[in-house]
Parts: C-alpha cells; sequence; structure tokens
C-alpha cells in the first residue's frame, strides 16, 4: 500500500522545477545562462561582460544546488566584492527560496550559508573554528584593525620605536626620513614613513610573503629576483630593508603567546592558516562560489582552492575588462589565469562557460566597448605567451536598438540645466527604464562643487 504522504511529496516535487520558478519570477535564461545555471559537478569558470547577468546566474545557481541537488545552504560558500552586493545577494536568494517554499513547503534556512565578502567571511571562519577543526583548541580570535587603527599601532611610540631598532639607527639619525628613503620617497614627514610602509606590509600580506624567506632568497640572486626588484621599483638593499620592517611589524601584532591583532591583510592569513591546520578543512563546503573573481590577490586565491580540495566544486564568476585597479594586491591573472591554477591546484580542468550577451546598454556602445578593448595589445611582457586579457571575447548587444545612447542637456544656466537632468531622470523612473533610483548615477569631480547642490535642489523639487 503506497503511502499517502510520501505519494503528495512526490507530486509535490513533480510540480516544482527550474522552469517553473523561472517562469514565477519572469526569468527566461539564454543558452549561456542556463548552462552555467545547471552545472553542478567539478569547477566552472564563467567569463562574464558586462551587462550579461552574472548576479541572476549567481542567485539561480545557489537555488538549483540547494532546491534540486539537496545541498544545504551551510554547504555553500559564496563570496562577493562588497557588503552592498552581498546583501544583495543574500536577499534575493531568500526571495527565490521563497517561491520554492510556498510550492513544496520545505523550508530552507540561510542563517549558517556562508554569504558575504572575502574579509567577513575569513573573520567568520576563525570565529567558527570548530566547524572546520573539530578538535582544534579554540584560542581567542584575533583583534581586528580596520586601516586607521592599522595606522595608530604603527605610528605609536612603542611600535615606531621597535621598526627603527630593526634597522640599526645610529643616534642622532632621523627614522622618518630613513623609512621613507626605502620606499623611494624624499619627504621627511612621520605620517608620509607610516602611509609607506602600510603599502608595503598590506602588499606582503596580501601576496603571501614571507619575511625571512624573502631576504634569504634575495641573497641568491637570480632571474625571477631580479624581475621582481624591477616590479617592486626598490633597490635590493632597501627591500631587504622593508622586509626587515615588515618582520618586526608582524611581531609587534602578538602582544602575548595568546593575545594578538591582525589587520584587513593578514586577516586572510590567520583564516588560511586555520584552514591548512587539518586535511578534513577541504570538506566543509560542497561548492564555492566567488563573484568578482578578477579582483582576488594572491592569498584569497590560496583559501578558495583549500575550500574546494575535496569536492571540486569551484565557480567563478569575473569580468578581466573590470580589473581596474590592484587593491590590496588584486591581481587579474588570478581569472585570466584560472584554468592553469585548477591543474595546479585540483589536477582537473574547469568547464568555461562565457556570458557574452549585454542586456544593458544599448548596440552602439557595446560595439565601441568591443572595439576600444580590441586596441591595445594584452601580451605579456614575460614572454610567456600570456595575455593579461581573456582574449576569444564575443560581447553582443541584446538591444538592436542603434539609437544614440548619449544625451547632451542644452545650453543655459545651472539652475535650468539641473531642472532639464532633473526631468530626464523622473521619466526615466516614471516610465520603468530603471528598476530603482539607485541605478542612476551622477559623477562631478568633487562632491563640495556648487553643481551638487544645484542638481541636488533640482531633484528634490
Amino acid at each position: 500500500m503506497v503511502d499517502f504522504n510520501s505519494h503528495i511529496s512526490i507530486m509535490v516535487k513533480s510540480m516544482l522545477n527550474l522552469d517553473t520558478l523561472w517562469k514565477l519570477n519572469g526569468f527566461k535564461p539564454n543558452d549561456q545562462q542556463r548552462d552555467a545555471i545547471l552545472h553542478v559537478d567539478g569547477p566552472l569558470y564563467i567569463t562574464a561582460g558586462p551587462g550579461s547577468g552574472k548576479t541572476r546566474v549567481l542567485l539561480w545557481r545557489a537555488v538549483n544546488l540547494i532546491v534540486f541537488h539537496d545541498v544545504k545552504p551551510e554547504e555553500i560558500f559564496l563570496s562577493t566584492f562588497t557588503e552592498k552586493a552581498a546583501h544583495q545577494l543574500q536577499e534575493g536568494l531568500r526571495g527565490l527560496l521563497g517561491y520554492a517554499t510556498n510550492i513544496n513547503g520545505q523550508p530552507y534556512d540561510l542563517s549558517k550559508m556562508y554569504i558575504g565578502t572575502v574579509h567577513s567571511l575569513c573573520r567568520r571562519i576563525l570565529n567558527d573554528r570548530r566547524k572546520f577543526l573539530q578538535d582544534f583548541h579554540v584560542s581567542p580570535t584575533p583583534n581586528l584593525m580596520d586601516e586607521l587603527s592599522q595606522y595608530f599601532h604603527i605610528s605609536k611610540t612603542r611600535t615606531w620605536r621597535q621598526l627603527g631598532n630593526v634597522l640599526d639607527l645610529s643616534e642622532g639619525t632621523d627614522q622618518n626620513s630613513v623609512i621613507n628613503s626605502i620606499f623611494n620617497s624624499n619627504q621627511l614627514s612621520k605620517h608620509s614613513a607610516v602611509t609607506n610602509c602600510i603599502a608595503f606590509f598590506n602588499r606582503c600580506s596580501e601576496e603571501c610573503i614571507d619575511p625571512l624567506d624573502a631576504i634569504e632568497q634575495i641573497s641568491r640572486p637570480s632571474d625571477s629576483l631580479n624581475s621582481y626588484l624591477q616590479s617592486s621599483a626598490l633597490e635590493q638593499d632597501n627591500l631587504i630593508k622593508a622586509y626587515t620592517l615588515y618582520r618586526a611589524y608582524r611581531d609587534s601584532l602578538v602582544q602575548s603567546g595568546k593575545l594578538r591583532s591582525t589587520d584587513f591583510s593578514l586577516l586572510q592569513r590567520e583564516a588560511y592558516r586555520v584552514l591548512i591546520e587539518r586535511e578534513e578543512t577541504g570538506q566543509v563546503f560542497k561548492h564555492v562560489i566567488i563573484d568578482e573573481y578578477q579582483d582576488t590577490n594572491t592569498i584569497q586565491e590560496k583559501i578558495f582552492f583549500r575550500l574546494a580540495k575535496s569536492h571540486k566544486n569551484i565557480c567563478v564568476v569575473g569580468d578581466d575588462d573590470q580589473a581596474l585597479y590592484r587593491f590590496r594586491g588584486a591581481t587579474v591573472e588570478n581569472f585570466v589565469d584560472f584554468p592553469t591554477r585548477c591543474q595546479k591546484y585540483l589536477s582537473i580542468d574547469p568547464r568555461r562557460i562565457s556570458l557574452s550577451t549585454n542586456y544593458r546598454s544599448r548596440k552602439r556602445i557595446v560595439e565601441f566597448y568591443t572595439t576600444f578593448m580590441e586596441q591595445s595589445d594584452w601580451r605579456r611582457d614575460s614572454g610567456d605567451g600570456g595575455f593579461f586579457r581573456v582574449m576569444d571575447k564575443d560581447i553582443r548587444a541584446h538591444n538592436p536598438d542603434e539609437n544614440p545612447s548619449i544625451v547632451a542637456s542644452t545650453p543655459g544656466s545651472p539652475e535650468n540645466v539641473c531642472a532639464e537632468i532633473a526631468q530626464l531622470v523622473k521619466n526615466l523612473i516614471d516610465q520603468g527604464k530603471v528598476e530603482d533610483p539607485n541605478q542612476i548615477a551622477f559623477l562631478y569631480p568633487s562632491l563640495k562643487s556648487n553643481a551638487v547642490e544645484a542638481m541636488r535642489t533640482a531633484l528634490e523639487n
């Protein structure tokens, strides 16, 4: 005799599928988006052009894993670049899972899911070490210094004296000017010396450089060392001194055997140290999903691949054309060379899916972007045949509209021009061209200008 409740459960499950959820949410994925969402096993390399819907793909991948593949939310590690983006992902996921619950009656608890910026997730790893190391004796979590606290820590008399002592300065020597000169600066102020130290220290932390190992390698000159010296723009003697300062800085963070501090850069090293304590740490998450991968750095790459070591389900999403700066040691090579890194860390090739349809911009904007990017030479200077960009891109506009995408205001007084622009904004909102006013940006050289106040008044009116 068939159990009635089981029969109902089977019927409900048969009613619930991704197509149903997509229809309920008015989402019609293209073939590439669908493939990325349905991919479950093995590493996935998603090269996503601008406006290609990558955030939606991330959300629906998580929904597919949780609802249709019985992956628990706490078994997913989902990281993105900013707190705002992390919040939007969390709220979006909560909403989509709500639709599934309304159909199958199954609640989904996101409270234990690792979703946030890499820094917040690293701090959570430190606070939640028993999750990773059942037999690990939990010592106090390091005190996390923000950027201002790091500045004050280095500049306070005790720490500054520590840094000066390792340089063996003769009596009467000005420590500030000496440290500035190490970093090729002619400044004489302590503020400049502290900020120069912070920039170098953070780079070392982000790139996993051990100061003792670095000093030892400098003592054995090689081609790779000469290349590094050129990239660092420091003379060999100054580089040794800089690493010596970095070592002293790290020593200054340990106040006692149990009580210590850490900064945002070293926080990731602390988390990685926990992860390499035991082999089982690579089994905690079944899926590791990283957004904005073009903005990751060396230590973050090590963390992500460590977390994916057992299940090998690492999915990275990014756009190398949006890697505009080296923030906290970020390197676009992590993204461009992801297939090579998969072989290095996991001994497996990833599946690559390109999201190449732009849904945000008009056709002429997309064509201009493509032409502009193709004008540069993206080959690396190393001569290894590599590139700083994924070269086989084919970004296409979904919108066939070839009308101009630039609107110029009519000449006039600031008050009249601002009123005209404010009316344009109102029309965009009233016509549903934007879902939220926050999708409209105003760019000014300075927020203190009179033009900003005039624009604000016009918008309020």
